[in-house]
């Protein structure tokens, strides 16, 4: 009762909704070197030629992808304090339709059908990342080029996960018991650490930093988390305790998770009104953590709520300089500099053996 009768004074102090805390940084700046990460854009968006020779996305009035891939670039290099700096060094505008894994491919006419009737869509749903490598001669320009990661933009239905990833012999340093944290799928091996994220072009640029947010959640319980992610190993994992929300830990409640902030009280509940005690700012402070916390809601990051509480927590993710229990001060680095990362500084305690537990 305390608490409560704590909390709502402090909300009639601030006014109404927090406002006091409404300031909202993206972009606090790093002490280290940026990572430039040579970006390939591929954006399958078929013609179709019994409806005019329109394009699928204007076809259905869907966004346009290229304002969203510079504004994602813009984002990310904001949120890890100018760390992570894509560079887009070629876009492909593919006029096809992905091959699924087990070898069907939708065509002008089964697409717009099964758009009509959601009970047609083909499963398994899964895209063949093999037949997209294949037929692009990625792994070629991967290691010619230097590319260091692949979006790809198309339609829904198209099958592309959220994010993929594809590391070496599928090697990994700790054992984990969660499928989603490694996602190969059947990524061909191109002698180095290759991300694919899958963006889809009928929802907005939100749904793309989502599914960034989740690549990073994935990473990072690989590494800092040591394979782990569960808020209860809070006390000593410094990852599961970034996430923490009030609704499991009501005095401890940090910056969250990628579906809904310290205050969330369901999946993806962004404009939240309720008022909690968060050290997410704290963060910031990392690993010299004060234990501060501050009154947080959704009007801490704003409107839109999706696009700004993502801007929101990415920026939280720490990025301060130096080594902590074994561990990068900047997460960044296993973000966006993954091989590097681990070459330097190999995670303390992790044995490199075949991911027995993946999306394959």
């Amino acid at each position: 009762m305390k608490a409560a009768s704590a909390l709502l004074m402090f909300a009639w102090i601030l006014g109404s909704s927090a406002r006091a805390e409404t300031n909202r940084p993206f972009s606090i700046e790093v002490s280290e070197a940026s990572s430039t990460v040579r970006l390939l854009v591929i954006n399958y968006d078929p013609v179709l030629k019994k409806h005019g020779r329109v394009l699928l996305s204007d076809f259905f009035k869907w966004n346009n992808p290229r304002p969203m891939a510079t504004n994602l670039v813009r984002y990310i290099k904001e949120s890890s304090g100018g760390f992570a700096n894509y560079q887009i060094v070629d876009w492909v505008d593919v006029n096809a339709w992905p091959q699924k894994r087990d070898g069907f491919r939708y065509d002008e006419e089964s697409f717009l059908a099964m758009w009509k009737d959601k009970k047609k869509a083909h499963m398994p749903d899964g895209v063949s990342y093999a037949a997209i490598f294949k037929e692009l001669n990625l792994p070629e320009r991967i290691r010619k080029e230097n590319i260091g990661e692949v979006w790809i933009w198309g339609a829904p239905y198209f099958g592309m996960d959220e994010y993929a990833m594809k590391i070496p012999g599928d090697q990994i340093f700790y054992p984990t018991d969660n499928p989603w944290f490694y996602r190969p799928y059947d990524i061909p091996d191109c002698g180095r650490t290759i991300w694919a994220m899958g963006f889809n072009y009928e929802r907005e640029e939100d749904n793309a930093l989502h599914s960034y947010g989740h690549r990073c959640e994935g990473i990072l319980s690989l590494t800092v988390g040591r394979g782990i992610w569960n808020g209860a190993a809070g006390e000593t994992n410094a990852w599961s305790h970034f996430t923490r929300q009030a609704d499991k830990f009501p005095d401890d409640a940090q910056a969250g998770n990628v579906h809904g902030g310290p205050n969330a009280k369901s999946g993806y509940d962004y404009g939240q009104t309720n008022i909690v005690f968060s050290g997410a700012d704290d963060w910031f402070n990392y690993p010299n953590l004060k234990g501060e916390k501050k009154p947080v809601n959704c009007d801490t990051w704003g409107k839109p709520h999706h696009l700004n509480f993502m801007r929101w927590w990415l920026n939280h993710l720490p990025k301060s300089a130096g080594i902590s229990e074994g561990f990068y001060n900047n997460w960044w680095r296993y973000v966006a500099d993954y091989d590097e990362a681990v070459k330097a500084l190999p995670p303390p305690g992790g044995r490199l053996h075949k991911a027995k537990t993946a999306m394959y």
